[in-house]
This record gives structure tokens, C-alpha cells and sequence, in this order.
């Protein structure tokens, strides 16, 4: 799955690979252009081993995040956090810390041992989503499939300006970015009837 978003980068994309176990390791110490060489044989050459240390990786993610660009984090795991920083809500709070705003987040959870909490409320906060695969089933279709729709952004960081209307219990909350082919549902309720400009 990893090997598929790296081979179909956008021309002018740069990249990096964060692997992590009980330690965290990278391919290369800053971001690469897309068609790095050695990138797949990196990624090939990973096995499982060892401990999961999620904020170790993930806050290693946030310090390559290049503040003037948008940035996608894919984080696929499949167990819990057993390294590192492994209370969920602390966790949380130091990768909300380190992730700029310009950083969005998708998660994928392989397996049923993973904390869908933890991703869940990752992915929220940082304006992506999350995936669950399970036992079985085909990750890399998976990933594929997701990265099909974000390689395509139409609108990020969106707001929406009610025209004066006032409208209260809007979910979501905090916009997601809008991808070619998807769509955006907005929900809410407002208090009085009227014409008004929404744009």
C-alpha cells in the first residue's frame, strides 16, 4: 500500500517514509521529490518487529511537515500503542501539538487490535479520516482507493459564510477538504426564516 502512493505521486509532490516499531526510522531525513529511487526497495524491505510506537512516528511526520505547502500524513498502523507515549488522550494532545495546521491526517487501521479511538479522534482533529481494514481484506486496495480521491483536491481549509443567517448545530464542525468525486454534506439548524446569501 505504501509502495502504490509513492509510485503514483503527482509531478512536484514530495514525500518521505516514517517507519516505526519500537524505534522509528526514516528513508531519507527531509522530504524527496516524487521518483526518489531506492523509495519501494525501502518500503520492501520493512517487516514487523518489535514494540508500536506511534508517537514517536507521528511526531517525526509533524517535523518534516513543510508549513508553506499542504500536507498529507497516510499513517497505517496495526496494533496499539506499546512505545513511546501510549496514553491516548496525552497522545493526542502532543500530536495536535507538534501537527501544523496546513497537515491533514488519514488513518488506516489494519487488524482488529487496533485503538479506533486513538485514530478516530487523530483523524478528526487534523481534518482527515479513517479507514479500518480488517482480517482479510485487502489493504492496499484499501489505501488505493483513498489515495485516488486525494490526489485530486478541489477546495481545502473551506468555510462558509451564512449571510447573516444565524444558524446553530452545524456538523461538521470542522470542514473537511472536498476531493474530485466526493461530495460535502453540511447539516445544522437556522432560527428564523428569510432570504440569505450562503456562500
Amino acid at each position: 500500500a505504501a509502495a502504490y502512493v509513492v509510485e503514483h505521486l503527482n509531478p512536484g509532490d514530495r514525500f518521505a517514509v516514517v517507519s516505526f516499531s519500537t524505534g522509528v526510522s526514516l528513508f531519507e531525513p527531509q522530504l524527496r521529490a516524487a521518483g526518489e529511487p531506492g523509495a519501494v526497495q525501502y518500503i520492501n524491505n520493512l517487516f514487523a518487529a518489535g514494540g508500536t510506537n506511534i508517537s514517536g512516528a507521528l511526531l517525526e511526520a509533524a517535523n518534516l511537515v513543510d508549513r508553506e505547502r499542504p500536507t498529507t500524513i497516510i499513517f497505517l498502523t496495526d496494533g496499539l500503542a506499546t512505545e513511546g507515549i501510549t496514553d491516548t488522550g496525552l497522545l493526542v494532545d502532543n500530536v495536535g501539538a507538534a501537527l501544523p495546521a496546513n497537515a491533514r491526517l488519514f488513518a488506516f487501521g489494519v487488524g482488529d487490535d487496533v485503538d479506533t479511538t486513538l485514530l478516530d479522534t487523530l483523524a478528526a482533529n487534523h481534518r482527515g479520516a479513517t479507514t479500518y481494514v480488517r482480517p482479510g481484506q485487502s489493504v492496499d486496495e484499501a489505501v488505493s482507493a483513498f489515495y485516488a480521491k486525494v490526489g485530486t483536491p478541489v477546495l481545502t481549509d473551506i468555510t462558509v459564510d451564512y449571510g447573516g443567517a444565524r444558524v446553530d448545530q452545524v456538523y461538521p464542525v470542522q470542514l473537511p477538504d472536498l476531493f474530485a468525486g466526493t461530495q460535502l454534506v453540511i447539516a445544522g439548524r437556522y432560527r428564523d426564516g428569510g432570504p440569505a446569501t450562503i456562500t
